[in-house]
């Protein structure tokens, strides 16, 4: 378990899906800097914008600037699906079981990594499943190293319980909007999307159930919601870029959200 604690630091921000939009990063920081001067850490979600693309390349310049502008010293990143996942894992061999730094303040997390801050204890678990993988074009738009293994999940299992589990995929049984969508297929998904993305989603279930943590945060449904189940745990979906409800506050002392 490392521990990632600054001095002082007794909440965190997280956040939902930023698919690469600096301009939303431009007015989403210094939002956050206002309402929460003392925020100096992000925990982000994935869909977070690790491109090689030309038309990409200056997003990370575009985070360090108005990161340190807003007082922000580090953005943890949890790898979306719509990540250029070759990138991440030849970063990720450079240093195995490491968090990566990819810029001056954006670090990525590999599955599993488990921190501590102020005491509080995070699994960061990566991925998810391109639900609309058939309009995509393989090694290019996209990649099949987004999908989390069996083998992952069952490494990630062995460190046993953490407060706080941060993915991008979501779980069954999530938050009755997410459920919603999952169920209503609004956008006329195939049959082989929809069960590749269940076993993406039944994969992080697994997890779920077996580290019990007392809160779970995805991004990718890009719908905020939030539900807590009977025997307690809360599951967070945040919205993305563009939408209210695409940051929260985390109180690390007593894990209260706002």
């Amino acid at each position: 378990m490392h521990d990632l604690t600054l001095a002082g630091e007794s909440r965190v921000a997280i956040a939902g899906d930023w698919h690469g939009n600096g301009s939303w990063v431009q007015t989403l920081l210094p939002g956050l800097h206002r309402a929460a001067p003392d925020v100096r850490t992000i925990l982000h979600l994935g869909d977070f914008g690790f491109w090689r693309s030309p038309h990409r390349k200056g997003f990370t310049d575009t985070v360090d600037y108005w990161a340190e502008a807003a007082g922000i010293e580090r953005i943890l990143v949890t790898p979306g699906n719509h990540e250029m996942w070759p990138l991440l894992e030849e970063r990720f061999a450079e240093r195995p079981g490491e968090a990566v730094q990819m810029s001056k303040t954006v670090w990525a997390l590999p599955r599993g990594f488990r921190f501590t801050l102020a005491g509080t204890s995070f699994m960061s678990f990566g991925g998810a499943a391109s639900i609309d993988y058939a309009d995509r074009r393989q090694g290019i738009d996209w990649w099949t190293e987004e999908l989390p293994t069996d083998e992952q999940v069952d490494a990630a299992i062995e460190g046993g319980p953490v407060d706080v589990m941060l993915t991008h995929e979501t779980i069954d049984g999530g938050t009755p909007l997410v459920e919603q969508i999952i169920r209503d297929n609004p956008l006329g998904w195939a049959d082989e999307e929809l069960t590749y993305s269940a076993l993406s989603r039944a994969r992080v279930t697994r997890l779920w159930e077996h580290i019990h943590p007392q809160i779970l945060a995805h991004g990718r449904m890009h719908v905020p919601d939030a539900v807590t189940l009977p025997d307690g745990p809360r599951i967070y979906s945040l919205g993305c870029d563009g939408q209210v409800g695409n940051l929260a506050i985390l109180h690390l002392s007593d894990l209260s959200w706002s």
